[in-house]
């Protein structure tokens, strides 16, 4: 398996893949030059590779860091393969980015209102039916965090309602993860897998049996868009799937360490995670360290 495989395996778009190349080949072209071999690479020269890439490049510290998780995707690879024994890269990131503050955020008990607010009742069988469904989608919202393509890839072997948890598809973009359901969502999901499901999978006999929500991308999209404009009506605050998301992380990270975050998010990256810490004495989010920083 060659390193393109490897990032194919792991989902990331030939784009993607063309830019992890590049900085791939900026490091060993630099590793070169210092006459250091792949597997010999160090924390220590790393460092280095890190400040040529500032001083000399005149690279953002934002651009730095990205070039840094290209070298630690890379050594996960080369360990995968068994060329190197560890990854010089793992944990490595640079102190000080800043972004915007992140505002209008519900909170947990908004969030909650949310999911038991969400009106189901309708006079149509049909529509009563794609009411029930689009309930179970706020409360995997509204408590897991779920994105529109995380529900389109969600099958219902995901759904262990005896266990009380959810496995999350990995997607390009995130990885995959198991997460508790709540006690509120479990009467709706087994009336949905019992009852609404086998009803909907009749009307929609053309779209994937296995899916846990039937329907394309854009139909998944559609859902979701006609879902926040309910919520809406229940919360004015409300504006998007991502502030919904949002939201859950800012109060996730209340409570858990920044590791079970990332984890429940289902961010690739640690910095992902860290972008969503709220600085109460600045008012300002801060990319935190909790590794090596670099001065």
């Amino acid at each position: 398996m060659n390193y393109e495989e490897y990032l194919l395996k792991n989902q990331y778009s030939k784009s993607t893949i063309k830019v992890h190349n590049l900085r791939i080949e900026r490091l060993k072209g630099w590793l070169k030059k210092q006459g250091i071999a792949e597997n010999e690479l160090t924390y220590g020269n790393l460092l280095r590779y890190a400040k040529y890439l500032q001083t000399t490049k005149k690279y953002e510290r934002a651009s730095t860091n990205n070039e840094l998780r290209a070298v630690k995707l890379y050594y996960d690879y080369l360990m995968e393969v068994e060329e190197v024994m560890e990854n010089p890269a793992e944990g490595m990131t640079i102190r000080g980015t800043r972004t915007k503050v992140i505002g209008n955020l519900l909170e947990e008990e908004e969030l909650e209102d949310l999911y038991y607010s969400y009106e189901t009742k309708h006079y149509d069988t049909f529509f009563h039916a794609t009411k029930r469904r689009d309930k179970v989608v706020v409360g995997l919202m509204v408590f897991q965090g779920i994105t529109a393509i995380e529900l389109y890839h969600l099958q219902e072997e995901y759904i262990q309602l005896h266990k009380g948890k959810i496995d999350m598809p990995s997607t390009r973009r995130s990885n995959a993860r198991t997460l508790k359901l709540q006690p509120a969502q479990m009467m709706e999901l087994m009336e949905y897998v019992k009852e609404v499901r086998p009803y909907l999978a009749k009307r929609f006999a053309d779209q994937n049996p296995e899916k846990f929500i039937f329907g394309s991308i854009d139909q998944i999209h559609s859902i979701t868009t006609r879902i926040i404009k309910n919520l809406k009506k229940i919360n004015h605050k409300v504006t998007s799937c991502s502030q919904i998301r949002t939201s859950i992380i800012v109060n996730w990270l209340a409570n858990h360490s920044l590791r079970k975050v990332q984890y429940m998010a289902g961010h690739r990256y640690i910095s992902s995670t860290e972008k969503y810490l709220q600085d109460d004495l600045e008012n300002l989010h801060e990319i935190v360290n909790n590794f090596h920083p670099i001065s």
